[in-house]
């Protein structure tokens, strides 16, 4: 079986793979091999461009991929998340996808004549099947834009178009896609880093949400390695 592991950048799960290294029989490349599993680590970079090409390349290639999880952080749009909380991410949105209307509104696609089809959903969301009903974490609906959210007028967008997203990240709903195109399991976990509010990096707390997120695909992939 192989599992892949997908973050943004390095720093989100390095624990993780730290702790995947000490316990590996063997190491090959960015492979760690297990009695029963391989687990690849592979980094998707910021936005849905990189993220998208990566997994879609990756998808195309051998051996086939049975489960994908996609760790990292993330920022909340719902209030009732704490610092340091780990969501599991169960659907997304793209927030910044179709058009923009005289009066600065959006229009999705399906507005301008254009309506998904699959992997999305009638609503335009991306709901991959999964275990989210047997794993002990939150779960939460994502939003994903190209630009992290810093204004008071883009949130005010943001929540009349998209008043259910909860949590705001730049590269899920890329994730999903490709792992609903290709029929692989898909994961993703989040840590609760920042609100999404006016900007201000010096209310963010990476470093208790970056603890927790690897915490939780620790716990994931536990029963997989032993």
């Amino acid at each position: 079986m192989t599992i892949l592991l997908l973050a943004a950048t390095p720093p989100e799960i390095a624990p993780t793979v730290s702790w995947l290294r000490q316990q590996a029989s063997q190491e090959t490349l960015n492979v760690l091999h297990f009695p029963r599993v391989q687990i690849e680590v592979v980094f998707g970079g910021l936005g849905v461009v990189s993220t998208a090409y990566l997994l879609g390349k990756r998808f195309a290639t051998q051996p086939p991929v049975q489960l994908a999880i996609q760790a990292g952080i993330a920022g909340a749009l719902d209030r009732s998340l704490a610092y340091g909380q780990v969501v599991n991410v169960t659907s997304e949105r793209l927030g910044d996808w179709g058009a923009e209307d005289r009066d600065g509104s959006l229009l999705s696609p399906a507005d301008i004549g254009f309506p998904p089809g699959f992997p999305f959903d009638a609503t335009g969301s991306l709901r991959p099947p999964g275990p989210a009903a047997i794993l002990p974490f939150t779960t939460a609906a994502g939003l994903t834009v190209q630009r992290a959210t810093g204004s008071d007028a883009s949130i005010a967008r943001l929540r009349t178009h998209f008043p259910d997203a909860q949590v705001e990240s730049m590269e899920g709903a890329a994730f999903f896609y490709a792992c609903l195109e290709a029929g692989v399991d898909a994961l993703q976990l989040r840590g609760i880093s920042n609100y999404v509010e006016a900007r201000d990096r010096s209310k963010w707390q990476l470093t208790p949400a970056i603890e927790a997120v690897n915490v939780a695909v620790q716990q994931v992939l536990t029963p997989f390695i032993h």
